[in-house]
């Protein structure tokens, strides 16, 4: 599993991310709960949960939620939020692929390509089994990931981002590189945070990101003990994927 999303990064997350629309993705959530007979404010384990974008949604309409990163920076940056929030939120710093977090949960979600940092195959059914385990008979597994047909179709491309907060420039460049012989992007990611024309701080991580396809994941949930209810282009439930479809979504039930 990647080693990533150092205090840096961190720190930049949300301010690369504003424009990112959580409250659709979380109306996405509820709406598959709804649909295979989940309660749609039911109680979520909320895995590679970042700083919080979902899970701070999904609390504040009512679901009991309970969020996991292994990046302690990730969770800190979560918990103040949600502190301020006034939203009582568990957080757990640990790896989705061993975490055990107390009872059982209507739901588990690997939202925002969390999946995709999983890039061998032991670690992939680590992860569901886990999640799995955590699941009341009946429950929902969501997730979305990058979907193999549109990466090789599309091909990532080099991207920049500039943030401005005055007087503090934040500058983000990202130059993927498709590794093909394995379905898996590396995408490194340059991060520089300037106040005026000083260079206050910077960050250099490489993201190994795998997108999937569907037979390999039919065959791994399969394995996890899940039934795939849908895959669908992420976030709209009722469109099938295809090759312009780079998120890719999934909702399975556990056996």
């Amino acid at each position: 599993m990647n080693a990533t999303f150092a205090d840096a990064y961190a720190r930049s997350y949300d301010e690369f991310y504003a424009g990112k629309d959580y409250e659709r993705e979380c109306d996405y959530v509820q709406e598959a709960l709804r649909r295979h007979g989940g309660p749609a404010s039911g109680r979520i384990l909320d895995m590679g949960c970042g700083t919080g974008g979902h899970a701070i949604i999904l609390a504040k309409r009512g679901c009991e939620v309970v969020g996991v990163d292994r990046s302690a920076a990730m969770l800190e940056i979560a918990r103040r939020k949600a502190e301020g929030a006034r939203l009582r939120i568990g957080w757990q710093n640990a790896d989705v692929r061993t975490v055990r977090a107390p009872g059982t949960f209507d739901a588990v979600l690997f939202m925002f390509a969390v999946i995709g940092y999983l890039v061998e195959d032991t670690d992939v059914r680590s992860a569901l089994r886990t999640a799995r385990e955590h699941l009341r008979p009946g429950g929902i597994l969501i997730f979305d990931t990058w979907y193999g047909p549109a990466v090789l179709t599309m091909r990532p491309l080099d991207r920049s981002r500039v943030v401005e907060a005055a007087p503090a420039t934040t500058i983000r460049l990202s130059q993927p590189t498709l590794r093909a012989d394995r379905n898996v992007v590396d995408v490194r990611m340059r991060v520089w945070h300037l106040v005026g024309d000083r260079v206050e701080g910077r960050s250099d991580e490489t993201h190994a990101v795998r997108y999937f396809f569907l037979p390999e994941l039919a065959t791994h949930l399969a394995s996890a003990g899940f039934e795939v209810a849908s895959f669908n282009a992420f976030p709209q439930l009722d469109r099938g994927p295809d090759e312009s479809t780079w998120n890719l979504g999934c909702v399975a039930v556990a056996r």
